[in-house]
């Protein structure tokens, strides 16, 4: 549960798209205007190729200057992606170990961390939680805090455990901010130096680098938030933090479509299938996260991918489905910004049989009776329990029960937003072949939301999917 003949082919992948171009560009500005987005660039990736590279909107509101393909963009989380290949190099080369403990590289760690090791760093499973938006780093202020690596460890020291080492995923910033300073370790170079030289210019990324508050970037978009009803500049945050190995990144939609043919071409790492493989926990519990990449599901395909959002007023995601060779990046510069709203319209154009849940919804339920049981085992999960007779016990993994319960909780109305049998042969998750799926509009408190319940052979669920 997540809370993403060659000629004639050659045809198909460049003229259909510019046939649309007119229609979607104008779901876009509509989407934009709606959620009050300054700006919006995106980039669609097929077959190896860059098949679509577009600009919406204003960069700068202050200067009126248009958003470009060339407009860079703070990427926010995706670098985690960045972060995990470079990992991943040191491996390729004997020079990192995923079972080493994180004591080898990090001294006065408290003895809750015992048995932490890189493998739980990568994984999110170390049991630390979130700390960009806590307490530690707060989310609507501007943050100045001089730290440096070891002032950041120190800090990250005070932070509860969401769980014992090794037991859950839970998503964890500074697991990844740890990576990047034992990666600087062991190559003897900062990690953007480090990742400019093995990362970037491998992929032919120009146009990105790690963030630096003084320099003069042509092209910058500036970060806007939206407080009041009203457009405001984002938060500031200061130099460590702001460039920070889990955040710091500054790009393009276009050197992010160029990264992911570089990766899938083998150009970065070795075996580039190892990034998004998915991982698992000491306690046998699915993790779907590893190298900066989460496996997920969209609606019956695979979609391997990554969000970012920032306080300095941005919000990216890209999305890679593996199985249709489409890679989607779009980058906003408000941090009001559902980029996955955006990610899948232009989604939807490219693989036309890609559902839409809110159409669905307004659709007449052919079967009722089975809405209503996956309904009712989602109000027992609120209810803190899995049903057993409806629901296999591992069916919300990597998220916890009390995770589920907690947002269950707050929806007021469930109702019937589709259904289908998955292509071909299906997918298996977590060891369960799944067949088919119902989808159920969720509103509430969090806002409206899209629950995807997947089936196995016998008609258990077996897995769900959120999406907003």
């Amino acid at each position: 549960m997540r809370l993403r003949l060659l000629t004639c082919a050659f045809l198909l992948w460049t003229i259909v798209p510019a046939a649309w171009a007119d229609e979607l560009d104008r779901a876009i500005d509509a989407e934009m205007a709606r959620q009050q987005v300054p700006g919006l660039t995106l980039a669609v990736v097929r077959q190896g190729r860059i098949v679509r590279l577009d600009a919406h909107g204003f960069g700068d509101l202050e200067w009126r200057a248009r958003a470009t393909p060339d407009t860079r963009f703070e990427i926010a989380s995706i670098s985690k992606m960045f972060t995990g290949a470079a990992v991943r190099i040191l491996m390729d080369e004997g020079r990192l170990d995923l079972e080493t403990p994180i004591r080898r590289y990090f001294d006065g760690l408290p003895d809750s961390w015992a048995g932490m090791k890189v493998r739980h760093l990568l994984t999110m499973s170390t049991g630390l939680p979130e700390d960009w938006g806590a307490e530690l780093i707060p989310y609507n202020a501007d943050v100045t805090t001089p730290y440096d690596d070891a002032a950041m460890v120190r800090a990250f020291t005070t932070l509860k455990m969401e769980a014992p080492v090794g037991t859950e995923f839970h998503y964890s910033s500074p697991g990844y901010s740890m990576l990047g300073m034992i990666v600087s370790r062991l190559a003897g170079q900062s990690l953007p130096e480090f990742v400019a030289a093995r990362v970037f210019k491998r992929a032919d990324m120009r146009q990105s680098s790690f963030l630096d508050n003084f320099e003069i970037v042509p092209e910058r978009a500036q970060g806007y938030r939206l407080a009041e009803g009203q457009i405001r500049k984002g938060w500031y945050v200061g130099q460590y933090l702001h460039a920070r190995p889990d955040v710091g990144i500054l790009s393009t939609a276009g050197d992010l479509a160029r990264w992911v043919i570089a990766v899938r071409e083998g150009r970065i790492v070795k075996d580039p299938d190892r990034l998004w493989e998915g991982s698992t926990a000491d306690s046998g519990r699915a993790l779907d996260y590893s190298y900066g990449w989460s496996v997920e599901t969209l609606l019956g395909r695979r979609l391997i991918k990554h969000g970012g959002r920032y306080r300095t007023g941005f919000r990216a995601t890209l999305d890679m489905f593996p199985d249709d060779d489409l890679s989607v990046i779009v980058l906003a510069n408000c941090d009001c910004a559902n980029a996955d709203t955006f990610a899948s319209t232009i989604a939807r154009f490219y693989l036309p049989d890609l559902p839409s849940p809110e159409i669905e919804s307004t659709k007449p339920d052919p079967d009722a009776a089975l809405t209503a049981s996956v309904i009712a085992a989602l109000k027992a999960i609120a209810e803190g329990h899995i049903d057993a007779g409806t629901m296999a016990p591992d069916a919300l993994e990597p998220t916890t029960v009390s995770e589920a319960s907690g947002f269950l909780k707050q929806i007021e109305s469930f109702g019937f937003a589709g259904r289908g049998r998955l292509r071909g042969a299906g997918l298996v998750v977590h060891g369960h072949h799944l067949v088919d799926y119902v989808t159920i509009k969720l509103q509430g408190k969090p806002g409206t939301h899209f629950l995807t319940a997947y089936r196995d052979e016998a008609g258990r669920i077996a897995y769900l999917e959120l999406t907003a």
